[in-house]
C-alpha cells in the first residue's frame, strides 16, 4: 500500500506502508542503533514519536515474545529505507507487518531516511502526517496543521 509523508516544511515524500494503515500526525525523530528495532519501538519513551532509523534494512530478525521494551508498540510509526519481509531468525515469533497490524500500527518504507535524519539533525524535531488513506498535500497539510 501507498503512504504519503508530509513535512511541516512543505516536502511531500512517497513510500510504501506496511502493518495496519491509517493516518498519523507526529515529531519525527532518528535512531541510529543497527539492532534492536523491537525494544525501541516498544519503550514509552518514544510514545507517539515517528522514528525513523538510520539503519539500512529493517525487519530481518522479525520480532518475538522476549525483545520489548513493554507489552506494545510507543512509537506512533517507523520510517525505513529497506523493508524485510521474511524474517531469517530462529527466535522470530511472526514477522514485523504481523506485529505493527497487532498493534493497530503502520510503518513506512522505500524511503530516503538519510534525507531524514538530514533535516532532523538541522532543524530537530520535525512535525509530519503520515497517511495511507490521503494522498492530496492540501488534505495532509490540514491534517498537520489541525493536529499541532
Amino acid at each position: 500500500m501507498k503512504a504519503y509523508i508530509y513535512l511541516e516544511n512543505g516536502v511531500l515524500l512517497e513510500a510504501k506502508a506496511f502493518g495496519k494503515g491509517g493516518s498519523a500526525v507526529a515529531n519525527m525523530v532518528f535512531n541510529t542503533s543497527f539492532t534492536a528495532y523491537q525494544e525501541i519501538i516498544t519503550d514509552p519513551s518514544y510514545h507517539g514519536k515517528f522514528i525513523v532509523f538510520t539503519s539500512p534494512e529493517i525487519g530481518i530478525v522479525g520480532t518475538n515474545n522476549e525483545d520489548s521494551s513493554s507489552d506494545k508498540i510507543y512509537a506512533g510509526s517507523i520510517l525505513i529505507r529497506s523493508f524485510n519481509k521474511m524474517p531469517s531468525n530462529f527466535r522470530a515469533t511472526k514477522d514485523l507487518d504481523e506485529f505493527f497490524r497487532e498493534n493497530g500500527k503502520f510503518g513506512v518504507y522505500d524511503i530516503d531516511t538519510r534525507f531524514l535524519t538530514m533535516l532532523i539533525r538541522e532543524k530537530g524535531e520535525i512535525r509530519a502526517a503520515i497517511s495511507t488513506e490521503i494522498s492530496n498535500p492540501n488534505d495532509l497539510k490540514k491534517m498537520l496543521d489541525n493536529r499541532s
